[in-house]
């Protein structure tokens, strides 16, 4: 099973910014950027253990868990920020990303604890067809076009 890989993509693909919602002061191009480039980073360090041991699905239940707990954190910090104006549409479609991200990752997290390769199987997919994760991967790369440094969330 290739699922390692394909939740590497998609999490790390879809994962970048805040809704914009906060009342804090706006932050500044540089300091969305780091922003994006820390969160996105945390995740995809958790979301590269889950392959480490791997030798059956339940082996991965553990780092698929703490993947998750990363996800949601990083939805919960950008979905806290006030990102810059010219990206603020582009942000509120990546942490309604993110948010389906962290419920597909539950899922999973679930399916590998009980060892369902079915559920395991039906949450990748849910990943992967994902219409809110696919709005968010477009989300990073129209950053990207307004020379956006979003990290290994562009890769």
């Amino acid at each position: 099973m290739k699922l390692r890989g394909v939740v590497l993509v998609v999490v790390t693909a879809a994962l970048a910014a805040g809704c914009g919602g906060s009342s804090s002061p706006r932050l500044t191009k540089a300091q969305y950027e780091a922003k994006i480039q820390a969160d996105g980073k945390a995740v995809q360090d958790a979301v590269n253990k889950i392959s480490s041991g791997f030798s059956a699905i339940k082996s991965i239940a553990k780092e698929v868990a703490i993947a998750e707990v990363e996800a949601k954190k990083a939805a919960d910090d950008l979905g806290a920020a006030n990102p810059p104006k010219e990206v603020a549409a582009d942000n509120d479609k990546l942490v309604i990303a993110m948010r389906t991200i962290d419920v597909q990752l539950v899922k999973l997290a679930k399916a590998a604890k009980a060892g369902d390769a079915v559920a395991a199987q039906q949450a990748v997919n849910g990943l992967q067809l994902s219409p809110e994760i696919k709005a968010g991967q477009a989300a990073i790369d129209d950053m990207k076009t307004k020379g956006y440094k979003v990290g290994v969330l562009g890769k």
